[in-house]
């Protein structure tokens, strides 16, 4: 009878520990499942950033050979450049003088150390402007230049031209396809100014046929080029009254039109050429004679 009892009590122990071993089993399993789960995503992850990492070297390459490339077109171009005005020049010896020589000689310098950059310049700053040291000082404004890899402001101050018959042309930024190019500023020589015209006559017909043209035309292109600095000659007579110089548009391009001496006209006033921004236009409202 002891023999009996004993061996049921192990029977139903056996019973009762075999769905709890079952139990555990199940539960590995679903742990070796989770921890294969992991792994996967965590080497697909890395496969992800490897490739990333080899596309951004790609096009990283790809842009440098780009770069790479665009600057030995322009170094090639300046060099065709330069030899065709090395034979221009050549060619003109004869005529050409020292002048004109270094005038060539400065703006091939200018154009050859242009910086070009993606980004615009700041807004230009307004400037008091000081008295004048001399009447033959001439105001050079101020402008944005670019020195240690940053935009730096360049106040504006009087001097004097290197030499008569000379104007100072303002440095500027240009927009040429899609980045921002610096001009330098330099002194340029100019033509000896037109003689004074002749009176007008009394029925000013020329007065009118100015007035008549007075016509608004809008220009699809940037603003006008920064305005001259001109050196005012001698006036010819009393009452003569001075046009300032200023672009101009002739049908095609701007073209300056450098500044002259008027003969008095009575009744008459001088309406000056005005520079308009009209949203992505410039309206250009020509100089013209009108009556008080």
């Amino acid at each position: 009878m002891r023999i009996w009892v004993t061996a049921t009590a192990l029977l139903l122990g056996l019973g009762t520990a075999l769905p709890a071993r079952a139990e555990t089993e199940l539960q590995k399993a679903e742990r070796r499942k989770q921890e294969d789960r992991a792994r996967r995503d965590a080497e697909q992850a890395q496969r992800h950033q490897v490739e990333d990492r080899a596309r951004q070297d790609h096009e990283r390459a790809e842009r440098e050979r780009m770069d790479r490339e665009r600057m030995d077109r322009e170094r090639m171009d300046r060099e065709r450049l330069r030899d065709i005005r090395e034979r221009e020049r050549m060619g003109r010896d004869h005529e050409a003088g020292r002048e004109i020589r270094e005038h060539e000689a400065r703006r091939e310098a200018r154009e050859e150390a242009a910086v070009r950059l993606r980004m615009a310049p700041p807004e230009v700053r307004t400037e008091i402007r000081p008295s004048a040291p001399s009447p033959r000082h001439i105001w050079i404004r101020g402008y944005w230049g670019w020195e240690g890899g940053r935009h730096v402001w360049m106040g504006g101050h009087w001097e004097v031209p290197p030499a008569p018959g000379r104007v100072w042309v303002d440095a500027r930024w240009v927009n040429e396809n899609g980045e921002w190019v610096f001009r330098p500023g330099y002194w340029e020589p100019v033509a000896a100014p037109p003689p004074p015209p002749p009176p007008p006559e009394p029925a000013y017909a020329a007065a009118n046929a100015n007035a008549a043209l007075a016509e608004e035309v809008n220009i699809a292109l940037g603003p006008p080029p920064p305005r001259r600095v001109e050196m005012v000659p001698r006036q010819p007579g009393n009452g003569y009254l001075w046009i300032q110089g200023d672009w101009i548009w002739d049908g095609h391009q701007y073209r300056w039109a450098a500044g002259r001496w008027e003969a008095p006209r009575p009744g008459w006033v001088w309406t000056p050429p005005q520079w308009q921004a009209a949203g992505p236009h410039w309206r250009w409202r020509p100089g013209h004679w009108r009556r008080r």
